[in-house]
């Protein structure tokens, strides 16, 4: 019964979420979707990442993207169906990880619980962040490593340790996976009797081959690309110089602020895993696979930490763990008010007993006089039906809270509740604009954090900076950036020239070097002419004027684009 019940839950998990991507499979990109999508198109078209386009990020996104787009078209909507196969993977992976610990009632609760966390606005969890690729690759290799511990077997602790490798490479912040997958090999051989320093360095060798493998295959590639200076530099010395613009104190705050948000709106599925955690430490049977999953949950708490920035859509990362303690409640539940018995540790199977310890226990049972107690589901069956109410008031109440983004709002409505303030839906607009008035030989350049319009356009930077954060951040490599910016840009003399003029596009810090913006005033005025302004003067309402009426034009809000041609 509980196999069938978990089944079907699991069937509506993946189907709620299949519907609600699919019916926003639209959506306009936002700029993180932007500058992978574009580093994924260059990749398509023979152009490894970091030569022609400078990202921080690992390449193992821009493959996944690639991978998208290859199968389902180079376009918004052949990204976001890459991330429903993604996801909808994800979610079956946490099925089989909660079933695996704490019985398959559990998995069909926590995979319920998945499909609703990860696809909620509130983590943004509609647009293909890397988050949520570094989620599927953590908890499949989390699920192969408890297998692995069970049963064992060497090949499942590889297979383990590449798909934590693999999570890295989506994510630099994915690393901490690898250091919770290694912990748990430590721990369990370093605990095993009669102990043997030759199994833990074996099988700790075995492990970290298949962590480290994914990435020396990168570096090799990178290498054999003649672009490994770039890769380095990009993926780790300038990552690091901003990893620490936020204190401690002030990481505090902000991670408050964040978790009250991400939370709001589905809270009983974190207040149940609250229960969950307190469950799986009380109960015996459940105590092991518990710890297993709280060290699960610690280790991708920290994915979420470096420089404290805790935006929205870093929670995707922590939903696995969450989805499970969460499915564990749940099913505890059900199983108390049904009167059912506990799974346990579904994987264990039954302990070996000794031929003496079975003689006793049969003694003693003949040896007790014969009684008809009272069937255990007889008492609290009457609980059953309360239970799967409040179980289904819940999720109904999560599903309410949100049914606009759901059911009703069309992509680019959902799109501008969500991101209000960002020039993401005009995006693909102006890139039409460009498309159209430009040979596919012509390049662009976005003066501002818009690379989803290169994307879109499908015409090439005129300069690797597709970001605008990294010339005005609170980091030694500022200045430096917007040199090479103004260089690279005045050496391709594009035939367009984007100029975004929107706040959260720059997040200029106060004290930042201001030359970019006294360089852009002067270049554009000597060799441009305006020939498009977007005016953002609402979040639901964006005025364009083209040709000569932008000439003559002047923005009426304090959010908006200018679309400059060179001059002939």
């Amino acid at each position: 019964m509980a196999n069938r019940i978990a089944l079907a839950i699991l069937a509506v998990a993946l189907l709620f979420s299949a519907f609600v991507r699919w019916r926003l499979s639209e959506l306009p990109l936002e700029r993180d979707e932007g500058g992978m999508a574009y580093m994924g198109q260059l990749l398509l078209h023979g152009t490894p990442p970091y030569q022609q386009a400078y990202h921080e990020k690992l390449p193992g996104i821009y493959l996944a993207y690639a991978a998208s787009m290859a199968v389902f078209g180079e376009t918004a909507a052949g990204i976001h169906l890459g991330l429903l196969v993604v996801n909808l993977a994800t979610i079956v992976f946490v099925f089989f990880l909660a079933k695996d610990l704490f019985g398959a009632l559990a998995g069909g609760m926590a995979a319920a619980a998945y499909s609703l966390l990860a696809v909620s606005p509130s983590v943004q969890g509609s647009a293909a962040h890397a988050t949520h690729f570094v989620a599927f690759f953590g908890v499949a290799a989390t699920w192969a490593l408890w297998r692995a511990l069970r049963s064992d077997k060497l090949s499942l602790l590889f297979v383990s340790g590449f798909l934590f490798g693999t999570a890295f490479l989506m994510k630099q912040h994915g690393v901490f996976l690898s250091g919770f997958g290694a912990l748990m090999v430590m721990i369990h051989y370093a605990g095993r009797r009669p102990f043997s320093w030759r199994k833990l360095l074996a099988v700790s060798a075995v492990f970290a081959l298949g962590a480290i493998l994914p990435y020396a295959a990168t570096c090799l590639w990178m290498w054999q690309a003649a672009v490994f200076d770039r890769f380095w530099f990009w993926t780790f010395g300038y990552s690091r110089s901003h990893v620490v613009e936020i204190s401690l104190r002030e990481g505090a705050q902000v991670f408050w602020q964040s978790f009250t948000f991400v939370a709001a709106p589905n809270w009983p599925l974190w207040v149940a895993a609250l229960a969950g955690v307190l469950l799986a430490g009380w109960a015996p049977s459940d105590r092991k696979a518990g710890w297993f999953v709280g060290a699960y949950f610690a280790f991708s708490f920290l994915c979420l930490c470096p420089g404290f920035f805790f935006r929205p859509h870093y929670f995707i990362v922590l939903l696995p763990p969450v989805a499970v303690f969460s499915g564990a409640a749940c099913a505890r539940l059900l199983r108390f008010a049904a009167g059912w018995p506990s799974a346990g540790r579904a994987n264990e199977g039954p302990r070996q007993s000794s031929l003496a310890q079975v003689r006793r226990k049969d003694r003693k049972a003949r040896e007790q006089p014969v009684s008809m107690p009272p069937s255990p589901a007889a008492a609290p069956a009457i609980l059953l039906w309360p239970a799967i109410g409040l179980l289904l008031t819940a999720g109904i109440f999560m599903v309410w809270q949100q049914r606009a983004f759901y059911f009703l709002w069309t992509p680019v409505q959902a799109c501008r509740q969500m991101y209000s303030g960002n020039p993401f839906a005009e995006s693909a607009v102006i890139a039409d604009y460009l498309s159209r008035h430009s040979t596919p030989d012509q390049r662009v350049a976005v003066i501002g954090s818009e690379p989803q319009i290169y994307f879109y356009a499908k015409r090439n930077a005129a300069t690797g900076h597709i970001y605008a954060y990294p010339l005005v951040e609170r980091q030694p490599y500022a200045p430096q950036f917007q040199q090479e910016m103004c260089r690279e840009i005045e050496a391709t003399k594009p035939e367009f020239l984007v100029f975004v003029h929107v706040a959260v596009s720059w997040l200029a810090e106060p004290d930042c070097n201001r030359f970019i913006y006294q360089w852009a005033e002067h270049y554009i005025d000597r060799h441009y002419r305006p020939v498009g302004l977007v005016d953002m003067l609402s979040p639901a309402t964006t005025d364009y004027q083209w040709g000569e009426q932008a000439a003559q034009a002047h923005p009426h809000s304090s959010q908006y684009v200018w679309i400059f041609q060179r001059k002939k």
